[in-house]
């Protein structure tokens, strides 16, 4: 994947380390106890369950989400073990942006239609979130809420 000029970092907090550690190990455990069961002979129905739910904890341990703002669009990033999706909605398709604050937080809401993509962002980027709108689409109402 091509690096993208991040204009604007959302607020998405990364997965803890110790959470990713704790399914990578309890994944390990169930696949060992898969193996064992298959090496003993045992039920194929406990064996299935054991390994499909190993699989999904050591699989799920290496997702890591992104959102930001970034010269081509607002970005979507999802990782999963080093193999990346990114999904791109384009500054040209944004026809309506609202931004909606609550505490600390921010919601940017991109309308494209009758759909669009939520971002969260903090409150202390809210110039940063408005600058990057008003560069990339000047023409846009932002509404506020």
């Amino acid at each position: 994947m091509e690096k993208l000029n991040v204009l604007c970092d959302s607020s998405v907090s990364p997965t803890p380390k110790w959470m990713s550690a704790a399914a990578i190990a309890l994944g390990l455990a169930l696949l060992y106890g898969a193996y064992s069961l298959f090496t003993e002979g045992g039920a194929s129905r406990e064996f299935f369950y054991s390994a499909a739910l190993g699989a999904i904890c050591v699989t799920a341990a290496g997702i890591s989400r992104k959102l930001y703002l970034s010269d081509a669009g607002i970005v979507r990033e999802t990782r999963c073990w080093g193999r990346g999706i990114r999904t791109v909605l384009p500054w040209k398709d944004v026809k309506h942006v609202t931004l909606a604050y609550r505490g600390e937080k921010m919601m940017a809401f991109f309308e494209v239609g009758f759909t669009g993509w939520k971002v969260p962002f903090s409150r202390s980027q809210d110039s940063d979130v408005r600058d990057a709108i008003d560069d990339m689409i000047p023409d846009t109402e932002v509404e506020t809420l």
